[in-house]
């Protein structure tokens, strides 16, 4: 049931159902921010805690699997944790959900980037696109009740959504097939909002066919906007 992706093995942390393998192994002179992850399967809940590994310049990548009877998930983040010393905060990451049961699955997945600017502006972008496979009765992918495909917070709070409901993408048998790709403060990042005091998550709601894969990617930028850029806003706002 646990497949580990590589054998540096950082930590490994029993949920209520499932179990989550790291492979990501924190270098010993920079410590990068801690990633919250969770997920929701059929209302089962999980959470853990992914340390990073360091790439240099701010850059750290997190890499794991989870898996438990009837599904499969594979966690690939990267994060450009530069955003507080005038930089971008970059939280990225592709996840490949398999759902093993017959039936259809409500999957609830979320990824909590700590992360503070102190107070005032920011701007902040985003993007998503992915894939969808189906097994001999065909895929599909679709809104879970009116929850927003990928759903983007700072503090907790909603500053943006991308693919609304409803939405449905479907296969023929062992067939793929793309799901739309959308973005939203472009050129990003340019949709204005209050810079993060504590933290930058994501949420990703969707209803999975039985026996079919998706794989979502999906990015969030945040910047601390340069004063002639906060005083094109102030124009615009006029």
């Amino acid at each position: 049931m646990i497949h580990m992706k590589t054998p540096n093995l950082k930590f490994c942390i029993p949920a209520v159902a499932g179990v989550l393998v790291s492979a990501s192994v924190a270098s010993a002179s920079i410590t990068g921010p801690d990633l919250e992850v969770s997920w929701i399967v059929d209302g089962s809940v999980n959470s853990a805690t992914l340390v990073g590994t360091d790439l240099g310049g701010g850059v750290f990548s997190y890499a794991a699997m989870t898996s438990d009877t009837g599904y499969a998930i594979d966690w690939e983040m990267t994060v450009n944790n530069n955003g507080a010393s005038g930089g971008y905060e970059v939280l990225s990451s592709t996840l490949g959900v398999t759902n093993l049961s017959l039936a259809d699955a409500a999957f609830e997945l979320s990824i909590l980037l700590p992360t503070a600017f102190g107070s005032g502006s920011a701007v902040y972008g985003g993007s998503i696109g992915g894939s969808i496979t189906g097994d001999d009765g065909g895929g599909y992918i679709g809104a879970l009740g009116p929850y927003s495909l990928w759903t983007g917070f700072v503090d907790g709070s909603e500053i943006a959504s991308m693919i609304d409901a409803p939405f449905f993408v479907e296969t023929d048998p062992f067939g793929s097939a793309a799901i739309p790709a959308a973005a939203f403060g472009e050129p990003i990042p340019s949709l204005p909002g209050a810079s993060p005091l504590s933290s930058m998550s994501l949420e990703l709601d969707f209803i999975l066919g039985g026996g079919d894969t998706a794989s979502i990617t999906s990015t969030f930028v945040a910047q601390v906007p340069a004063p002639a850029t906060l005083a094109l806003f102030g124009v615009a706002g006029l």
